[in-house]
């Protein structure tokens, strides 16, 4: 048997390598595992602040036709292009988007029962502000990207040296011994956490990386197409025609081609369920208009669909077909992992778990670094007030402005606006000013800020479940015998937040040490004291 020898030397340039990368990149990876870890439950986050949206998921196969009839017949008359997207169980208003003739955007929701427009809450909710900070940090120009991408690389060179450091992984993964000194609890934390979801962990950030490859490597596509924009359409399934200029003699029958799409996507995959999730219409009115069917996140697999068709409306012919070799298929299986749009609530509760699990092991880290730099024999060094600071308001901080966002957005009216801001625009200005103010408050308290931040973390938690019964009459008790899960579930967790939070403010005011500043007269007096506080935070041998 070979038995893998790892020197001394090697692990401590690891170690080395580990405490580093961590300090440099821990306060935006905390800020990125938490907004995925919110952006698990987008959809039941929008419904909990968009009130419209909680209605009964339809049980029947989604017509798009009709659909398309209404808006060319009314407001959308003259548009040349116009998509669909089908309603769901965790998205049960249907969305629509075309450009008119001005050339203006036009975006909407509808009630698939009655095909009419919805005029819901404005708000940024779920899927247009926690999932783009997850992936973007709402930074402009692209550059968003490339930060989350370097985050990315950070996280699985902290994974790999981590496993390199750990001497004891079985025992690490049984170990938790929260009486001990605080120092060796934070440690048993940070190695738990770790463990428990290391495979999420090395999961989440590497097909991360693969879902940007385009942007990181935006020349890609030109080893394999030369520049040939119009093939790479054709094999992503678009047609990518242009206006001939005649006009359409021919009947629009959307729903002749989406059938037409299904059955020839059941013929290739017997066995599989298939479904139009988003049907396009280009060009319309004009003689080359055609259509687009796709399937973008299969029911009952991991992997993203490839299924993609362009067919004329005029001749019924399949002008554009996705082709898929194994590198898109490798390619859609792992962007599928890491979207985790497949129907399973069970896997969709794991990753948030792991989410949570790695916002974990962030934070107890960046806490074990400080109270081993105080062990040194250093009280508050320059170094130790910085980190401490930025630790704060990058973990409690963020989590405490994001509560702040939910109590807003059911505080303000319906046509609420300020400061040239609308009601979406204010709800987020509100994010990030108590996300400011938190950073603030840690730099005037000091080691006292985490706790009084847990405390106000378990108030705003409260306030929000009780607003949301204030607001919208949707009480815990209502939806729960209901079976109205996205709300029940949402209050359900921020109760489960609020409690952990106090509970977190109960234990770090009883471990805080009380170390006195020394005066002038007795610098011996407050040598002893440092002293005394260094060896509290000693794990016991």
């Amino acid at each position: 048997m070979v038995r893998l020898h790892i020197s001394d030397g090697f692990r401590s340039s690891m170690t080395w390598l580990h405490t580093w990368a961590g300090i440099g990149a821990s306060c935006l990876l905390f800020m990125i595992f938490w907004m995925g870890s919110l952006s698990v439950f987008d959809s039941e986050i929008d419904q909990w602040m968009k009130p419209e949206l909680r209605v009964t998921a339809p049980t029947e196969e989604f017509q798009y036709g009709p659909v398309f009839e209404r808006l060319l017949e009314g407001e959308a008359h003259g548009a040349t292009r116009m998509y669909i997207s089908a309603p769901g169980k965790r998205d049960p208003l249907g969305y629509f988007f075309y450009r008119n003739k001005g050339g203006e955007n036009v975006r909407g929701r509808f009630d698939p029962a009655t095909l009419e427009e919805v005029e819901v809450t404005d708000s940024y909710a779920g899927t247009s502000f926690f999932y783009p900070f997850h992936y973007s940090l709402h930074i402009p120009q692209g550059i968003g990207y490339w930060v989350v991408g370097f985050c990315a690389m950070a996280m699985l060179v902290l994974m790999v040296s981590g496993i390199f450091i750990h001497r004891k992984i079985v025992a690490d993964f049984f170990t938790f011994r929260p009486q001990k000194a605080l120092r060796r609890s934070t440690l048993d934390l940070h190695n738990l956490s770790s463990l428990v979801a290391l495979p999420l962990h090395i999961l989440f950030p590497l097909t991360g990386l693969m879902i940007f490859a385009t942007i990181y490597f935006p020349w890609s596509y030109n080893v394999v197409y030369g520049g040939d924009d119009a093939q790479l359409n054709r094999d992503a399934g678009r047609a990518g025609l242009e206006a001939s200029g005649e006009p359409l003699n021919a009947k629009l029958d959307i729903d002749a081609i989406v059938g037409q799409a299904l059955s020839r996507w059941q013929s290739a995959e017997p066995g599989v369920e298939h479904r139009a999730d988003s049907v396009g219409l280009e060009l319309a009115g004009d003689a080359n208009a055609y259509v687009i069917v796709r399937e973008v996140f299969p029911s009952r697999a991991v992997s993203m669909s490839k299924n993609v068709l362009s067919v004329s409306v005029a001749t019924g012919a399949i002008l554009a077909e996705s082709n898929a070799g194994p590198a898109q298929s490798a390619y859609a299986w792992l962007s599928g992992a890491h979207y985790i749009q497949f129907d399973s609530r069970a896997l969709r509760w794991l990753y948030f778990a792991g989410g949570l699990l790695g916002s974990v092991m962030i934070a107890s880290g960046l806490m074990f670094w400080m109270q081993s730099r105080i062990r040194k024999g250093v009280i508050d060094p320059k170094s130790v007030r910085v980190v401490r600071g930025l630790a704060v308001g990058s973990v409690s901080g963020i989590i405490l402005a994001s509560g702040a966002y939910l109590v807003v957005n059911r505080m303000l009216p319906a046509e609420a606006a300020a400061f040239g801001l609308g009601r979406a625009g204010l709800e987020v200005s509100v994010f990030y000013l108590v996300w400011v103010l938190t950073y603030a408050h840690a730099a005037l308290r000091g080691k006292t800020s985490w706790a009084e931040q847990s405390w106000a973390i378990g108030a705003v938690g409260i306030a929000a479940v009780f607003l949301n019964w204030v607001s919208t009459g949707d009480h815990l008790v209502a939806t729960v015998s209901d079976r109205v899960w996205p709300i029940a579930g949402m209050d359900i967790v921020l109760i489960a937040g609020s409690a952990a939070a106090v509970w977190s403010a109960l234990k770090l005011a009883q471990r805080q040490p009380t170390v006195q500043r020394p005066s002038k007269e007795q610098p011996e007096a407050f040598d002893q004291a440092a002293a005394r506080a260094i060896a509290a935070t000693e794990p016991a041998e």
